[in-house]
Parts: structure tokens; sequence; C-alpha cells
């Protein structure tokens, strides 16, 4: 297989730009893809069926998708072999605090400040925790 292209489906590529930089950037975006498809998902079925606060429903969402994304972007995006994984895991546990605060202080002022609906205010965190996530993944966890 192409070091640009990225299987998917039966016998379909996905063809990523060249050059390591936008390549690495290409396959964070799907990895990434993957995990926000599954915290919102996840965020959306939590909101819609059940009485848990908008919060509550995001601390749940978010640490599924970052589990399935942690595992995504140490062994396929960064191919991280570095063998320091506790210190890899501790690294990116920061990163993820840091990253669920901001993104709760997104969701606040969304819902409660500018009033837009949970839904949709998770779409715009998803959106800001990407470029926000591929900067500190690439120069601070898995460098």
């Amino acid at each position: 297989m192409e070091r640009n292209r990225i299987a998917y489906g039966d016998n379909q590529m996905l063809k990523c730009p060249s050059g390591n930089d936008l390549y690495q950037l290409c396959k964070y975006g799907i990895a990434g893809g993957i995990g926000a498809g599954i915290d919102f998902g996840l965020y959306a079925l939590i909101i819609t069926l059940s009485p848990l606060n908008y919060l509550l429903a995001n601390a749940i969402s978010f640490s599924l998708g970052t589990l399935v994304v942690y595992f995504l972007q140490k062994n396929w995006t960064f191919q991280y072999q570095k063998g320091k994984n506790v210190l890899l895991f501790s690294k990116y546990f920061s990163f993820v605090a840091i990253t669920y605060l901001l993104n709760n202080i997104l969701l606040i002022i969304c819902i409660e400040l500018l009033h837009i609906t949970p839904i949709l205010s998770k779409v715009i965190q998803i959106l800001i925790s990407f470029f926000w996530g591929y900067t500190i993944s690439k120069k601070f966890v898995f460098k």
C-alpha cells in the first residue's frame, strides 16, 4: 500500500496529501474523526434519551472518545514506539485534562451565555478542539 493512502472499506482508498506533516495531519483528522464521532454520538444519545446534565454527558462521551483516540494516535497517526508508555500516557492524560476543562468552558459559554443548543455547542467544541489537539499532540505528547 502506498504510504500516503489509507485503506477503508472494500478495496477503496482514501488519498491523503503527500508530505510528512500533511500526511500526519490527515491521519490525525481520520483518527480524531472516529473519536469525535464516538464523543458526539454518545453525547447526543445521552442528551436526547436521559435526564443527565450536558456536562455529565460530556464527561462520559469525552472519556470514551478520548480512549479510542489515544490508541489510534499512539499506534497509527504518530506511530509512537519509544517504549516509555507510562510517561507517554502521563503526558497524554495531562493534555486530555486541560482539553476537557477547555471543552467544558466552551460548552458553558455556548449553552449558558450564547444560548446555543447543546448539540450545536458540542459540534463547535469538537471543531475548536481538533486544531488545539493536533498542535499539542504533535509538539508535546508524541514528539
